[in-house]
């Protein structure tokens, strides 16, 4: 594990899957991650490349050939090597394997820096085109926070406060892709989206169109805990479906779940990114605690 700290935060990252493993105030102790519970799911922040999501009967064809990547990639099961380590920052990163391009076959490197600025800690992620051909692919976050509010038997935990333009939802269905139709926001009265059994009934509120520029995450009494905020044209807010469970995700995506019956080339995956040899690409998001 290595940590990072200002005089405000602390964060905590593990090399395997250089995934965030806490997020916690320097003087008060208080956790902000969700701590991995496998009783409800035991991740806590993984990095989703080179694909987000799933593939439509879990095929991409890259190059005229069909490959079979996981939901969500790989290399949030990958060691990944610490390259750079500083007090307030450190980054991971990570490369292509021979044997890794049997499922996809681009030369690429991933880059994924952690830095504190006053109560703020920005994730951001470089992809690099090691190789001579151009690449495609996905890259998401997906951190997931404590609901220091829950209770078992209290069915609302907190609330979302989103930022941008909102109208309405995608839905994933069958074998996890996106379903045609478009689905109203679960909204309460004063325009806030519970946190609840009820709006994760169908699994992932999935917003595209690059809807939400940010996302609040407020407890119970409406007092905010964390602010997430990004470029990314997707966001996905997830908990377990049908599980009042004490955590939330906030997921900025750059990138999408194949569209149902999807049998398309990688290069019309929906949001996906292109890379020519040698190329960089930049993203990620921030995530501010109160």
């Amino acid at each position: 594990m290595v940590s990072i700290k200002n005089s405000e935060l602390q964060v905590v990252v593990s090399p395997a899957g250089a995934e965030m493993q806490s997020l916690s105030d320097v003087v008060t102790g208080k956790e902000y991650l969700w701590q991995g519970d496998p009783a409800y799911w035991g991740g806590r922040s993984p990095i989703l490349f080179p694909i987000v999501g799933g593939l439509w009967n879990g095929e991409c064809r890259i190059g005229g050939k069909a490959y079979r990547i996981p939901k969500h990639g790989f290399v949030k099961k990958r060691e990944w090597e610490m390259v750079r380590s500083e007090e307030n920052l450190v980054t991971f990163a990570v490369r292509s394997t021979e044997e890794e391009r049997e499922v996809f076959p681009a030369h690429y490197l991933v880059e994924a820096t952690f830095s504190l600025e006053g109560r703020k800690v920005k994730v951001e992620f470089t992809v690099t085109n090691e190789g001579s051909e151009e690449m495609w692919f996905q890259l998401g976050g997906h951190p997931a926070f404590m609901l220091h509010d829950f209770q078992e038997d209290v069915p609302v935990s907190g609330y979302w406060r989103l930022e941008g333009k909102t109208h309405s939802l995608l839905r994933a269905g069958t074998q996890g892709c996106i379903e045609p139709d478009r689905v109203p926001i679960p909204l309460t009265e004063d325009g806030l989206v519970p946190v609840c059994v009820d709006t994760f009934a169908n699994e992932a509120l999935i917003f595209d169109g690059h809807q939400l520029t940010a996302a609040t995450l407020l407890n119970t009494e409406r007092q905010p805990v964390v602010r997430v905020q990004s470029t990314a044209p997707a966001w996905l807010f997830w908990a377990q479906q049908g599980q009042h469970c004490p955590f939330v995700c906030a997921e900025p995506w750059y990138g999408l779940c194949d569209n149902q019956h999807f049998e398309g080339d990688v290069s019309e995956r929906t949001y996906i990114n292109h890379l020519l040899p040698g190329e960089k690409w930049v993203g990620g998001y921030t995530v501010e605690v109160f």
